[in-house]
């Protein structure tokens, strides 16, 4: 147990140090298997599985930058006024808790609570701009988005030989019991799970989009796609969500009734998709529990920030098949399926 856990501390301080290196990997075989039903698609109708990928892998991306082409006005502008909303958000909330505050004094005063005002002076280190920061990083993106794209590619083109290679180098090195089978049911599970959680999304984002332009919130688009790529992240991402439409609402409308009904609704959405649908299309093909995907999801997620927090589930459901095929982990197996 004391190498178990010296080894873990030691995988995490890797993973974490190395996540430049493995992300591009993480999220490019993640692609392989949400495009992978598609080109294999295309390889039964009688094209090359080379030029399937081609046109999978860029076609996705033509279809994704038109998307971001789309929204990059409102985006621009919503990030420019991103000062000004903080500054409107704080004073409208200070309205609503105005009569509260005015309650809690009173019970100061009576209980004989004083405040003292003043203080020894404080020092304020400034930091880079938004847009210092983000051009700094824009290179790093640039060459990541470059790396995901051909790994992607190069992946679904080997699609018919790669995963029989990698089987036989397991069998060999790792020790697992059909190596082949448990590949074709790791891509099975992570074909599935990605489809209908790419459905789902795109059907929060649509009805996110609809309810925001109903009640008038400006930017209707740009909250639905943001409610779309959120989606993508298990608990968090519907509290995100949430936060940000009820910001912008609080901005945009002088009333509570409006900013209730914005919060509500997105709420109900966010509730219908995860309680609901979700699951009636998964059934019991996720072989995961709760308790493991959350834990999974705070681990990954402080590991690799919001982009593990993605990848948590499709890395905790391989980890589960792999360890279904290995005698010693076999418990680990049972303690993370349903």
């Amino acid at each position: 147990m004391l190498l178990t856990g010296i080894f873990l501390i030691l995988l995490t301080a890797a993973l974490h140090t190395a996540a430049r290196l493995l992300l591009p990997i993480a999220l490019a075989v993640l692609f392989t298997f949400l495009l992978a039903p598609t080109v294999r698609f295309l390889r039964r109708r009688g094209l090359p599985v080379s030029v399937g990928a081609a046109l999978v892998v860029f076609g996705t991306l033509a279809i994704v930058g038109a998307g971001a082409g789309a929204l990059a006005g409102p985006a621009a502008d919503w990030v420019a006024s991103t000062p000004k909303t903080l500054v409107r958000v704080q004073s409208r909330i200070r309205r609503l808790v105005r009569p509260l505050q005015a309650t809690a004094d009173k019970v100061d005063q009576a209980t004989g609570v004083t405040s003292t005002v003043g203080g020894p002076p404080t020092v304020q280190i400034k930091t880079p701009g938004l847009l210092q920061r983000v051009g700094l990083s824009t290179a790093s993106l640039l060459t990541t988005v470059g790396t995901v794209v051909f790994l992607t590619y190069f992946l679904l083109a080997m699609l018919p030989t790669f995963p029989r290679k990698l089987a036989n180098l397991i069998e060999s090195r790792v020790g697992i019991r059909d190596a082949e089978a448990a590949l074709t049911e790791i891509e099975s599970q992570m074909s599935r799970f990605m489809v209908i959680n790419t459905l789902t999304s795109v059907g929060v984002g649509l009805a996110t989009w609809g309810l925001t332009a109903s009640i008038g919130l400006p930017h209707a688009r740009l909250w639905g796609a943001a409610a779309l790529l959120l989606n993508f992240i298990p608990y968090a991402g519907s509290v995100i969500t949430a936060a940000l439409i009820g910001a912008a609402a609080l901005v945009t409308f002088e009333t509570t009734g409006p900013v209730l009904l914005a919060v509500g609704g997105c709420v109900a959405i966010q509730t219908i998709e995860a309680n609901l649908i979700t699951p009636h299309l998964m059934g019991r093909h996720l072989p995961l529990n709760p308790v493991a995907i959350f834990v999974s999801l705070l681990y990954w997620g402080w590991v690799w920030g919001a982009v593990g927090a993605i990848l948590a589930v499709p890395i905790t459901v391989m980890l589960q098949v792999v360890a279904a095929r290995v005698n010693r982990l076999h418990s680990l197996a049972v303690l993370l399926q349903r």
